[in-house]
């Protein structure tokens, strides 16, 4: 068994690939196993991996029709045969030492779950919001909150066969991460940057103008609530689970609103103002959404954005109008 797989999905990923892989390539953790899993690329992904990989003994690549992200995901993990599981974007890149730091860090604590500081490349954007909290000793709505993603991070296989999360992935997305959180055995965190996320792309306001994309992420955390439904078995937890839902909804509006959809607005609207208990009666509604944003992006996007179209059309102007890499 190695020490740690890692998986990473790649679709139509050629101007980024190489870098990528050869970032994972060159660990120092030399007991390592590496799946790159070219989901029916149409570019140059494919070959420019075969490349790179060939003559390896550690590192394969399989090739497949496109399934889509979380299905490879799914297809991943069950090829996977690593002690601990990781995963990395096909446009993102390591330091040379993350998975030897991980593995360390999660042995050494007795640990079922790693996670470490990512830093974004090539800087910081407004429209990002960095999501990374160190483990205090509790595995609460702001930790699992704010460590919700699965690339920079290592998971026991065991944990995540037991917790069947494979099964999950095309259903409630990488959301289903946060179970693993919830009950990961001896959380640790490094507070350093190892894994860098790439941002790339267009203006701010191409940003937020695929309705379908937020509006499939409220599916995703309906789908997420009912898998915890019997395992959150608080107040609290049900509240957070329900406050995701609330968030994609109020995002999807924002989007919807950016892009001049009133249709889609007033739909998702609807639904959120339909909900019992009242969304603005969550525990964790203001708190999360302050933390996450500041006052005052929370205030917007909290009570501005579900009052009426107009307004939310028009705090979308405003607050788009700067163009920038997102």
């Amino acid at each position: 068994m190695k020490k740690v797989s890692v998986i990473i999905p790649a679709y139509n990923a050629e101007p980024f690939i190489e870098q990528c892989a050869k970032s994972v390539l060159h660990q120092t953790l030399t007991d390592i196993e590496i799946l790159f899993i070219d989901d029916g690329s149409t570019d140059g992904t494919g070959e420019i991996l075969d490349k790179l990989t060939a003559g390896s003994d550690y590192a394969r690549v399989i090739h497949q029709k496109n399934t889509g992200l979380y299905k490879t995901r799914e297809t991943g993990l069950s090829l996977a045969t690593g002690e601990y599981i990781g995963w990395v974007d096909a446009d993102d890149f390591l330091e040379p030492r993350m998975y030897e730091t991980l593995y360390n860090a999660a042995t050494e604590n007795d640990s079922e779950l790693a996670i470490c500081d990512y830093s974004w490349y090539p800087k910081k954007i407004r429209t990002k919001e960095k999501w990374f909290r160190e483990y205090k000793g509790t595995a609460d709505a702001e930790f699992v909150e704010q460590n919700s993603q699965v690339w920079n991070k290592i998971v026991k296989r065991e944990l995540l066969e037991r917790l069947q999360i494979g099964s999950y992935f095309t259903t409630c997305f990488d959301e289903i991460y946060i179970y693993v959180l919830m009950e990961a055995k001896n959380p640790v965190t490094i507070a350093q940057p190892l894994y860098h996320y790439r941002v790339c792309g267009g203006t701010m306001s191409s940003t937020y103008t695929d309705i379908l994309h937020y509006r499939s992420f409220v599916e995703a955390s309906k789908a997420l609530c009912e898998v915890m439904r019997p395992i959150a078995g608080s107040p609290y937890w049900n509240d957070y689970f329900r406050y995701r839902i609330v968030y994609y909804l109020l995002m999807t509006m924002l989007v919807a609103a950016n892009c001049g959809d009133k249709v889609s607005y007033v739909q998702n609207r609807s639904e959120l103002l339909h909900m019992v208990p009242k969304y603005k009666d969550n525990q964790h509604f203001r708190k999360i959404l302050r933390r996450n944003y500041g006052r005052i992006r929370a205030i917007v996007i909290g009570d501005v954005i579900p009052l009426n179209y107009g307004l939310a059309r028009a705090a979308c102007r405003i607050g788009f109008r700067k163009k920038e890499c997102g």
